[in-house]
Order: C-alpha cells, then structure tokens, then sequence
C-alpha cells in the first residue's frame, strides 16, 4: 500500500511540477526596470535570440555600452524580430525602461532602424510616455553577458 501510494505521489509531483516551475519562475518587469524612459542610439554590438529574455547590446556615440532585455524569443518573432532583422553593426535607435540600479542595462520597448520601427511601436503615441532622462555622462567598461 505505501509503495503505491508513493508511486501515486511521485506521478502527481512530476505532472505538476513542469507546471508550475516556470509559473514561479517569471518576473514583473518592474522588479528591475523603473518607469522613466531613455532613447540610446548606436551600433549593435550583439544580439542574444534566445530564451528567457532576448537581449542586445549597444554602443552610442560617446562609446558607452547599453544591454536592453526584451521579451522571449516567441514574443520577438510574433512581433518579426529575428536575427536577421537586426544584423550585428545596424545602427538603430531604441526606446526603453531605465533600471532601477541606475546601471546601463534598459527593458527596450521599441527598436527604430533607419526611421522605421522594427519592434515595438512609436512611443509619442503612448499618452503615459514619461521624458527620457539626462545621458549619462561616464562610459562605463564594456558588459559582460
């Protein structure tokens, strides 16, 4: 009777527990990422298509490096951001999240190439659109992922 009732018990834990896992896993944006906004414009150094986050990096002008997150690699192909809509050296233009440790990582809402958004849509169409706030003035060493 125990053995099957631990059989019974090990077959209910491993049909709910892939559940449940990623569930308790995932993370509000707002844990990490504050409400004020910032453009950064540069050359993309590298682009992460994977999950959970896709992630990419940037160098502006002043030769400081930004990491923007985003969402999963389904999300980003839903809304036609693959590899090779963003090819390494684009220069783009994004529009995102500032974290709240002040570092030089953002939660990219919207990407511009050439005038033209690739992902995510023209944030002056948003009413909540906050300003961005001052650049920063250090370039901090590049990031490492």
């Amino acid at each position: 009777m125990l053995k099957k009732s631990m059989v019974a018990l090990t077959i209910a834990v491993g049909a709910v527990l892939p559940v449940v896992a990623p569930a308790y896993a995932h993370h509000s944006v707002g844990a990490f990422y504050t409400e004020d906004t910032k453009d950064v414009s540069g050359k993309l150094i590298e682009f992460l298509y994977v999950n959970p986050h896709g992630q990419l990096v940037i160098q502006d002008a002043e030769g400081a490096y930004w990491i923007g997150e985003m969402g999963s690699v389904l999300g980003l192909r839903r809304q036609g951001l693959t590899p090779s809509t963003l090819p390494i050296g684009t220069d783009l233009s994004i529009h995102a999240r500032t974290s709240r440790d002040g570092t030089n990582r953002l939660y990219v809402e919207a990407i511009q190439v050439d005038g033209k958004y690739v992902y995510g849509a023209d944030p002056s169409e948003n009413a909540d659109n906050k300003a961005a706030p001052a650049a920063d003035a250090a370039a901090p060493a590049a990031p490492a992922i």
